[in-house]
């Protein structure tokens, strides 16, 4: 699994770099990339900001940068191992980098809530506080942050992914919630049914079935309209269209805290 650089006109068609992103590096045993997955990219003041679940003994956090998609930087990993679902805040809070990940173990994680921690320099990571857990139903087993939240006037907009465990294993579903603007550890708001699960044949058949797994969001603030990526099945890559008030009604209309 590596991470590989993809542009496109219009959000639908893609162009993907074959050869797999190199990071620059100042530590060589961080920079030793063994695999990379799961990738989000969140623009902070001057550059994008990548991270994706790093190797380094174990799944991690790895944090990088690149300011025009042709160099890219690795700086430390943000947490030891094992660590899944980093996604970066797209602005600093109360002068402080800020993330959500979903502590894990080495394996097909059966467990997971969502934290989050702050940084000065987003390389020291502090202040954790708990975020959410898993509940009931289609989230019973683990969650995971899905997308960069985004800023509304009701709080951050956050898509998320939770899982269940049936006879035949794992299946993962796309909900969303509300998290306080100046605390986004307090959950305002939150689904109780699902926003996606997988149905579609791309959906259910693939290297590993039954997945929909949010991982980024694109919102256009003048229209409102919020375009989704996420994974189907671990295989292909789909895309789901939103209005984003019709969203926050949603959640709001069907929340359990």
């Amino acid at each position: 699994m590596q991470l590989h650089n993809g542009r496109s006109k219009d959000g639908i068609s893609w162009e993907i770099d074959n050869k797999r992103i190199s990071f620059i590096c100042d530590d060589p045993e961080i920079g030793n990339f063994v695999y990379g997955y799961d990738p989000r990219v969140c623009w902070i003041e001057d550059r994008y900001y990548v991270t994706w679940c790093n190797c380094y003994h174990g799944p991690t956090i790895g944090v990088g940068y690149t300011y025009d998609f042709k160099e890219f930087y690795q700086l430390e990993n943000a947490f030891l191992p094992f660590n899944r679902n980093g996604v970066l805040f797209p602005r600093k809070i109360k002068g402080k980098y800020a993330i959500l990940s979903r502590p894990s173990d080495n394996r097909h994680t059966p467990f997971g809530d969502i934290f989050y921690s702050e940084s000065s320099d987003i390389c020291h990571w502090g202040k954790h506080r708990h975020v959410m857990s898993p509940r009931g139903r289609w989230q019973s087993t683990k969650i995971g942050a899905g997308p960069i939240p985004i800023e509304t006037i009701e709080g951050w907009l956050l898509i998320y992914h939770g899982v269940l465990t049936s006879c035949n294993g794992f299946v993962y579903s796309m909900g969303a919630a509300l998290l306080d603007i100046d605390e986004p550890w307090k959950v305002l708001y939150r689904t109780e049914p699902y926003l996606l699960s997988p149905q579609e044949l791309y959906e259910c058949v693939g290297d590993t079935p039954n997945v929909v797994f949010p991982c980024a969001a694109l919102c256009d603030a003048p229209t409102g309209r919020i375009a989704i990526y996420y994974g189907g099945a671990d295989t292909v890559t789909c895309l789901a269209f939103t209005q984003v008030n019709e969203l926050i009604n949603f959640i709001k209309s069907n929340s359990k805290v």
